[in-house]
């Protein structure tokens, strides 16, 4: 995080005026996660609530870092794309995104719940993807596929989940997509 805050500071410094800046997704709702923690340890996403609470962690800190940022440069546009609540989104409802099975990963080498196998992944030659990998929000476990990138995208490029706060003459005037 500090190194994060330290790297924008320096382009900042340098003059950048527009920038972009992710949050954390819920990492406790990629399959490899669910695989490797026991399943008494779930929140209301149905992910590994120790990881999904540290990765929402991260993002109040990150959020922070971002709104102090954009007071001390003032004449820069720092958008924030809000990976957490856009992901979270997806989760609660995925059905509505188009997606058959939220928690499953679709270039496969295990079997259900999750189709991961941590020494067997993707590209082992015992592994092989679904035919329809726009049904999934995972395609190996850890990576998202070109289907939920495509949904988070739209969200972040419409302005659903993504802002940008200007300063001007003393007064927060909210901008998104840089408009």
């Amino acid at each position: 995080m500090l190194l994060d805050f330290m790297k924008l500071q320096t382009l900042l410094k340098k003059g950048v005026k527009n920038i972009v800046v992710q949050g954390l997704p819920p990492t406790g709702c990629l399959p490899l996660a669910m695989a490797l923690v026991p399943v008494d340890d779930r929140d209301d996403l149905g992910g590994v609530k120790t990881l999904n609470n540290q990765s929402y962690t991260h993002t109040v800190v990150y959020q922070k870092t971002v709104q102090d940022l954009r007071k001390w440069f003032p004449d820069a546009v720092i958008t924030y794309l809000d990976y957490w609540n856009a992901y979270s989104m997806v989760m609660k409802n995925p059905k509505k995104y188009g997606f058959k099975e939220p928690f499953m990963a679709c270039c496969v080498s295990g079997g259900p719940p999750y189709n991961f196998e941590v020494f067997s992944t993707c590209g082992s030659s015992d592994a092989s993807a679904y035919p329809n990998p726009s049904q999934y929000i995972n395609w190996e476990g850890v990576h998202l596929t070109e289907a939920m990138y495509k949904v988070l995208s739209r969200m972040f490029l419409s302005g659903t989940q993504s802002s940008s706060i200007c300063f001007l003459e003393g007064q927060e005037t909210a901008r998104v997509n840089g408009s």
